[in-house]
């Protein structure tokens, strides 16, 4: 049996059983190369007893913004995704758990031209599951500068979070692994660094933090996004955005990956060379994810404006199309 059966998904207004929410096969390919998607986390707080999903807003702004530069026409609004989460996860009615939550927006309908034309309506499904927050657990990983390039900013803008974008990813890991190490990173066509496949990365130098800027070709990771912000407010460190070259690798004091799936991923590793003493991940970074585990938990109460409570002490309600303007998301950053 599916690992999915038996839970719901929300599919363009409706919650559906897990196990109908099905396209047709040709309906897969043409409509899947424009397809955008997000990937987001909802943490337990033991503190507060209750479900948050973290920046989840910004997340559906993002995907909708990403449909949009894909020239799709998605019928819901930011608000009415998050609403739609929301009454998604208190589905689950358990507690304890940390969920991922995956929307997506594909094509609607059934396509036979290779190229999907502009103005297309868009579906958008969400599907959730459970997961494992690797926070705090003294994980590390290695790292190898990749052999495939990151692909061309200006021809696929990297702020644009589609699937088409991730198979130059997918390449990379395949790559990495073959070299013995866990993930890769990718330089551009001018050799400055980029980021990993699914998550960005800073590097600890001298004191300070410095992660590749954005017009090098790298996605606008919330996860960047909170962090840059959470060493700035919390730890009291300066932040470099700047371009990044590939020997900065080799000499930094600290690296880590950061993204929704990577949480605060840190690296002893790059090349070969050691990061660090090459076994254990550096004060700073140990700072770093401990504050965003803090955060994502609502430990210290700070920063609760990223944070939208999913009560799980109400039954789902019945299939319904939220609000198409919705109300205020209690999660949303400015």
């Amino acid at each position: 049996m599916s690992a999915g059966y038996g839970r719901l998904i929300w599919r363009n207004g409706v919650l559906l059983p897990w196990e109908e929410a099905t396209v047709h096969i040709s309906s897969v390919g043409h409509a899947s190369v424009s397809a955008a998607f997000e990937g987001v986390h909802a943490y337990w707080s033991s503190t507060r007893e209750t479900l948050h999903g973290f920046r989840l807003r910004d997340h559906m702004q993002r995907l909708l913004e990403s449909l949009r530069m894909s020239w799709m026409e998605p019928e819901f609004d930011a608000d009415a995704l998050v609403t739609a989460t929301v009454e998604l996860l208190a589905s689950w009615q358990t507690t304890g758990k940390d969920l991922h939550i995956r929307p997506w927006g594909f094509a609607a309908g059934t396509h036979r031209q290779q190229m999907v034309p502009r103005g297309t309506p868009a579906e958008i499904a969400i599907e959730t599951w459970e997961f494992e927050s690797k926070l705090r657990q003294g994980r590390t990983c290695t790292l190898a500068v990749s052999s495939w390039p990151r692909f061309n900013h200006g021809a696929s803008p990297a702020s644009m979070k589609v699937f088409s974008n991730y198979h130059n990813g997918r390449l990379g890991n395949i790559d990495a692994r073959a070299r013995g190490a866990d993930w890769p990173i990718f330089l551009n066509t001018g050799g400055h660094v980029t980021e990993s496949s699914g998550s960005c990365i800073a590097l600890v130098e001298r004191g300070r933090l410095v992660t590749p800027a954005l017009s090098d070709g790298v996605l606008d990771s919330i996860t960047r996004r909170t962090l840059i912000q959470l060493v700035q407010e919390e730890l009291g460190l300066d932040v470099e955005t700047r371009p990044v070259e590939r020997t900065e690798l080799y000499l930094a004091d600290e690296i880590f990956l950061m993204g929704t799936s990577a949480e605060v991923l840190p690296a002893v590793e790059v090349d070969g060379f050691p990061v660090g003493d090459g076994k254990t991940a550096g004060e700073i970074t140990q700072a770093i994810e401990a504050c965003y585990h803090d955060t994502v938990r609502a430990v210290t109460g700070k920063h609760d404006e990223w944070l939208t409570p999913v009560h799980l002490d109400r039954a789902p309600g019945a299939p319904s199309v939220p609000s198409l303007t919705g109300s205020s998301d209690a999660g949303s950053a400015k």
